[in-house]
């Protein structure tokens, strides 16, 4: 049986996407048999892995940062570079200057968190591989670690090693050395599915701050997905943004999975011979004109994006399968039918013929 994984990136509280993302793997009911991420992604990667994706998802949906990691919108402001440092020192009573006193956010809470939800028993006794990295920080050693190479009661450890970002209170933890976050050195390790010969690796991208490595990918075969959308900050405080990202993850991975059409939506396969029959009516001229608008290299390239150019202008929510000919008709008539305008994109759309 062909074995194939999932890599996690680091990314912060745009990790909710990862979940949306691994319950389109389940919508096509493909088999996952190991799970490795760096810094959020290994907590994912833990709960996935010991079989808790219905506790994770209950988790994202019901987050909050604030309180789990006692900062504020100021602080958060401050480290996703929406204030000036100047603003962030004003006064000693600044959030972000007292966190900065106090040498870092505390993990407490994220540790007591962790401890009480992983099922450490699930995860060590089932099949599902398991690993992550962290790196050493006083010789920056990148520590590429799995499942049986991690104590069970080091786990946890492991995990806050590796979310260990510069903003968290650094503390000796295993063999009384400090770690920082694994993304310093490789924010989405596919080497360690790689190494163990898996044919086909998903590495879930959450366009997270860190380093990406170039891997030599030896017989495996490695398939990226990532947002097709701009989606939270790294310290993102707003719940409704949270949960947005895990519905991005899910229709952007089903897309991927079932080869489904669309750049920023999903629709159903769309057949080249269905788009020569709805653009008949146009002219080279005109449709070479509307494809460079989009720099697009072929004209279902160019139709996709004209009809998601005005599904995104009439605000058509993104999360959802559409049928590529019914959607074209529904905004025809429901918003183009009286709508009068010099828009080229939206005459365009106008011209295209189903019948």
């Amino acid at each position: 049986m062909k074995k194939i994984g999932l890599a996690l990136e680091g990314g912060g509280l745009k990790g909710g996407y990862q979940v949306g993302s691994y319950y389109a793997f389940k919508k096509c009911h493909i088999k996952i048999s190991g799970y490795v991420g760096t810094s959020i992604g290994s907590f994912n990667a833990c709960l996935l892995a010991s079989g808790q994706a219905k506790d994770l998802l209950e988790l994202w949906q019901n987050l909050e940062p604030g309180k789990l990691l006692d900062i504020n919108q100021e602080f958060a402001d401050y480290i996703n570079g929406k204030q000036k440092m100047i603003k962030a020192l004003q006064g000693l009573n600044s959030t972000v200057l007292k966190t900065i006193k106090q040498k870092g956010i505390s993990t407490d809470k994220l540790r007591k968190l962790a401890e009480d939800l992983i099922n450490k028993e699930s995860l060590y006794n089932n099949k599902k591989d398991f690993g992550l990295i962290t790196v050493r920080l006083h010789n920056f050693e990148p520590i590429y670690i799995e499942k049986k190479d991690i104590p069970k009661e080091q786990l946890v450890d492991y995990l806050i090693a590796s979310c260990s970002l510069p903003i968290f209170k650094l503390t000796p933890m295993i063999d009384n050395e400090i770690y920082i976050d694994g993304g310093f050195y490789d924010n989405c390790p596919i080497k360690l599915l790689i190494d163990k010969n898996y044919d086909t690796i998903y590495e879930i991208r959450i366009n997270g701050i860190g380093r990406n490595r170039n891997v030599a990918k030896k017989n495996s075969k490695v398939i990226t997905i990532r947002p097709s959308r701009n989606i939270c900050s790294i310290l993102e405080l707003n719940q409704e943004k949270i949960k947005e990202n895990i519905l991005l993850g899910y229709y952007d991975t089903l897309r991927v999975l079932k080869k489904y059409d669309g750049y920023k939506y999903t629709f159903s396969k769309i057949s080249n011979i269905f788009i020569k029959v709805i653009t008949r009516k146009i002219s080279k001229r005109y449709m070479s004109r509307i494809r460079n608008f989009f720099k697009a290299k072929s004209n279902k390239e160019t139709v996709i994006k004209a009809i998601e150019y005005a599904m995104n202008y009439f605000k058509i929510s993104p999360y959802h399968v559409y049928n590529f000919g019914l959607e074209l008709r529904h905004i025809q008539n429901n918003y183009l039918k009286n709508y009068k305008t010099k828009n080229l994109i939206f005459n365009f759309l106008k011209k295209l013929r189903i019948f």
